[in-house]
């Protein structure tokens, strides 16, 4: 029975390890702008921390494209890298960085850049490459990355099987938060795996007495270290420390089942079946879908076997036979499910779409029948990734959806302008004859003649207002009959009246002579700039109407090989995403092969301590006979 509680400390010891690794890349960087002197970089930064990643990525590279952010090149530059990594575009992030290092920007902008480096270099398994990045930042950084640096570099150690440095630098640094704790935890481990067990016990040993009384993410970590150590003394067969660190697990943790299995193989080491009996027994009324709980039904039979209580261990047996029956059948149904698609639709559909990229984590298992098999699948740093991917294809899919929507859009404005260009053309070409017949110019200078002819004769009455000339015509009228009465009759009195009425109008042009000619000489002014205008507007009427057409025909030309270009991204993210899909479902499926083959093991077991115990039964009564034979 050795075989299946070393199974459970693999268990044990793997599950954290990958757990604890992709846990501690989710963690993002705080970032404060003082000042934002370009607008455009401000619309960025807004988007930015929206969490809308990828809308912030198009706003900064059509800025970068415009030229509209001449204040804040490098950090424009530095926060588009690191949007690009979010995304896992390394080798894009890795040439920005690179880039800047290279331009000898600012200090913090450099510490900044070789730190990305070092991550990207450290996300493509280069561990000395990463080691040598990390070691050109100067100083310290700024906030929660200077934290975040320690805990990468005693990563990159941990990666390079550097395991006394990463402990003696981890005892340096002095970092009490629960990141450094994951990777103290992973030290151990490590160290125990290499055969190292004193120091990686003695570092699982600090972590399990960790205080913590409300933090439920430090009792866990907790927990998990004295379950190691529990398991890692039943592997050296010192069930005495075993028990010791295996009590000290919270029965209502999520790691209680593990550890009172490893109690009852604990008692198993001391021949104390009957005190191995108790976790076992308490582990079968618990779900059967935990891998311990199975475990836990082979583990009472073989006790009670041991405690030579054979007909109950056959119940036992034929209890875990069903159970195993029953499981490996709904494995069966489970992977049926998954290949069909539905377990990753389903699970896209319970998280929330945003553009979050590297931050994005997923933050609810749907709920399955096989779920608590998947768990470890789950939060694996593998499929967590594989899941990040698709769900940014799917993001990637929906904007190309978007901006080929937009396009028709593009289609309908660029075809509305068309009609009204083609409505108002007559109308332009109406007026544009007018331009090219009009003689402006001629007509001023004949104006411009009139009044120089008026200021140099003294020609008064020519500056009469409208008013003035009406009246002036009147008189001319009334002197004409004058003339004709005054053969028959007397008409002196009425000419006086002529005289006088005449002599004011022409004494009121006289006495405003000054004003009258200057205010010519202004409307001659006024007109020249009028005329300037005019000539103007009417070159940019001809230009308009030459080259608006040519304007449509580009704009139709860019969009139609929008439109092809789109489509064929579309049609590469849809393939790229029913690959990412496959990839997701096999590994699904791969983890279930997995655990049915588990519980088969279990159950081909159970089925021959079942032929044993009914063979043993058979035979007693046949060895009995032959003793009493004389």
């Amino acid at each position: 029975m050795k075989f299946r509680y070393s199974l459970a400390l693999l268990l044990c010891l793997g599950a954290s390890l990958l757990a604890s690794q992709a846990g501690a890349e989710v963690k993002g960087e705080k970032i404060v702008w003082k000042q934002v002197r370009d607008l455009d970089f401000g619309n960025t930064l807004y988007l930015f921390f929206q969490r809308q990643y990828f809308s912030s990525i198009v706003n900064l590279t059509v800025s970068k494209k415009k030229l509209t952010i001449p204040h804040h090149k490098q950090e424009s530059e530095l926060l588009l890298g690191g949007m690009y990594l979010s995304f896992g575009m390394h080798r894009a992030a890795g040439e920005i960085f690179a880039e800047l290092i290279e331009k000898n920007a600012p200090l913090r902008i450099r510490n900044r850049a070789w730190f990305y480096l070092a991550k990207i270099r450290y996300q493509r398994d280069l561990y000395p490459e990463a080691e040598q990045a990390m070691s050109r930042i100067e100083g310290k950084l700024k906030g929660d990355q200077e934290k975040e640096r320690h805990l990468l570099y005693a990563n990159i150690l941990l990666k390079q099987a550097r395991y006394e440095d990463a402990d003696k630098y981890l005892a340096k640094i002095k970092d009490k938060s629960i990141w450094s704790l994951y990777i103290r935890y992973n030290l151990a481990v490590s160290l125990v795996r290499q055969g190292k067990v004193e120091p990686g016990h003695k570092i699982l040993k600090k972590i399990g007495k960790i205080s913590a009384p409300e933090d439920k993410e430090l009792q866990a970590i907790r927990d998990r270290a004295n379950l190691s150590l529990g398991y890692s003394f039943i592997q050296q067969e010192i069930p005495e420390q075993a028990l010791k660190y295996l009590r000290r697990v919270r029965l209502e943790g999520h790691l209680s089942n593990k550890a009172l299995l490893g109690l009852g193989w604990a008692y198993d080491q001391q021949q104390d079946y009957n005190r191995a009996l108790a976790p076992w027994l308490e582990l079968n009324k618990r779900n059967v879908q935990d891998s311990a709980v199975q475990e836990s039904f082979l583990a009472t039979a073989y006790a009670l076997g041991k405690l030579e209580q054979n007909a109950q261990a056959l119940e036992y047996y034929k209890t875990a036979i069903e159970i195993y029956g029953g499981e490996v059948r709904r494995l069966e149904d489970s992977i049926i499910n998954i290949s069909s698609g539905a377990f990753i639709s389903d699970i896209m559909q319970t998280q929330q779409q945003n553009e979050m990229g590297w931050f994005w984590e997923l933050e609810q298992a749907p709920v399955y029948p096989e779920s608590n098999y998947l768990l470890d699948l789950l939060a694996s740093h593998t499929f967590q990734e594989s899941l990040k991917n698709y769900r940014d294809l799917h993001l990637l899919k929906s904007n190309l959806e978007t901006w080929i929507h937009n396009l028709s859009v593009f289609d309908t404005i660029l075809e509305t302008r068309r009609n009204a260009y083609a409505e108002r053309l007559p109308v332009i070409q109406q007026n544009s004859e007018k331009v090219k017949n009009g003689d402006f110019q001629k007509l001023r200078d004949q104006y411009e003649a009139e009044i120089n002819r008026i200021l140099d004769t003294d020609d008064l009455l020519a500056m009469a207002n409208s008013l003035e000339k009406k009246h002036l015509k009147k008189l001319n009228r009334i002197q004409e009959k004058l003339d004709t009465i005054t053969l028959h009759r007397d008409m002196n009195n009425a000419k006086e009246k002529y005289r006088l009425l005449s002599g004011v109008i022409k004494w009121r042009v006289a006495s405003q002579y000054g004003p009258r000619s200057w205010a010519l000489k202004k409307n001659i002014k006024e007109l020249d700039r009028a005329l300037e205008t005019y000539q103007q507007r009417s070159k940019t009427i001809l230009t308009a109407e030459q080259k608006a057409p040519l304007q449509f025909e580009g704009h139709g030309q860019r969009i139609d090989s929008m439109r092809t270009l789109l489509h064929e991204l579309l049609a590469r993210s849809n393939d790229t995403l029913n690959e990412q899909e496959t990839l997701l479902q096999d590994l699904a499926v791969y983890s279930l092969r997995q655990q049915q083959d588990r519980i088969s093991s279990y159950l081909t077991h159970a089925q021959f301590s079942v032929a044993q115990i009914r063979d043993l039964a058979t035979s007693e009564p046949q060895d009995d006979e032959q003793d009493k034979a004389p």
